[in-house]
């Protein structure tokens, strides 16, 4: 279980923060943090000394061309590198699970704590090639990199989801209907979901628009997206207030009724477990920037 005296506070300038080499410390203790990290020792490193990632009590040696996933919440120590060959990424977890053509994938997506080298050559080779980019784009100076690094961690992400759906299917769906077509019905509910939270949505219209039980679906769902249906919907209705507050002149209680709440109580409940402040207090931060 992860303690609060092992918490790291990160304040990122960007969304995405890439971690040169040189900056990356040759040790770190046991800690954990709200940010995905991604630890990666590139191709062509030259060192003495192995690296060593601990992720949930389980030590991963790194050699050439590995990479190390530690999740949001994850404990995770860094130890023997020595020879700061190590390269890092740090990025808020919605940036990935917020996504609906993501949401299936991210229980495998967490599973994954390495990805070797030895075992999967191309998989390394693409992914290490997008972290190599965005440490570049780092110090580029040029116009629009933060945008760019974005991108390229998406493409990062589309490149690992895509391995993830055509090699490991099983791991997280076991379904008759076969696990690719099941796979991707969760990738069309989602998006139906997403485009349309603002309407009454219930769990069994949405079941029986996609070919599932009420039950069946219920469980596939979670299993694929870590997230109930409830929950999934009010995110969705979250970020659909979101755009609403930070570029419309509607009023609070219109913005709540418009992203599909039923209750002024129910919309500010949901926008403060969800976003961590009042609705009022995320339209004054936008409109102050």
């Amino acid at each position: 279980m992860t303690k609060n005296e092992q918490f790291e506070k990160l304040y990122l300038n960007t969304s995405v923060n890439p971690i040169l080499a040189t900056d990356y410390p040759a040790n770190f203790p046991l800690h954990w943090h709200q940010y995905v990290e991604i630890m990666a020792l590139p191709h062509d490193a030259n060192m003495l000394i192995a690296p060593t990632v601990t992720v949930n009590n389980t030590d991963y040696t790194l050699q050439p061309g590995d990479m190390i996933f530690a999740w949001s919440g994850e404990l995770h120590k860094i130890h023997q590198n020595t020879d700061k060959q190590v390269v890092a990424l740090q990025f808020p977890g919605n940036l990935i699970t917020e996504l609906p053509e993501f949401m299936p994938l991210l229980n495998s997506f967490r599973s994954i704590h390495i990805v070797s080298a030895k075992e999967h050559p191309e998989l390394s080779q693409l992914l290490q090639a997008h972290i190599k980019h965005m440490s570049e784009l780092k110090t580029s100076g040029t116009p629009f990199s933060n945008v760019e690094i974005l991108i390229c961690l998406y493409e990062l992400f589309i490149a690992l989801g895509t391995y993830v759906r055509e090699n490991q299917p099983s791991q997280t769906f076991d379904l008759s209907e076969g696990s690719h077509q099941s796979l991707s019905k969760m990738t069309h509910a989602c998006s139906y979901i997403s485009e349309n939270c603002e309407q009454v949505i219930t769990l069994d219209d949405i079941a029986e628009q996609f070919g599932f039980s009420s039950y069946y679906f219920s469980r596939l769902f979670k299993s694929a997206t870590g997230y109930n249906f409830t929950e999934y919907l009010t995110l969705q209705r979250v970020k659909r207030a979101q755009l609403f507050l930070a570029d419309s002149d509607m009023n609070i209680t219109e913005i709540a009724f418009s992203s599909g709440f039923k209750s002024i109580s129910s919309f500010n409940r949901a926008f403060r477990q969800i976003r961590g402040c009042a609705p009022r207090d995320y339209r004054k931060y936008h409109s102050a920037e």
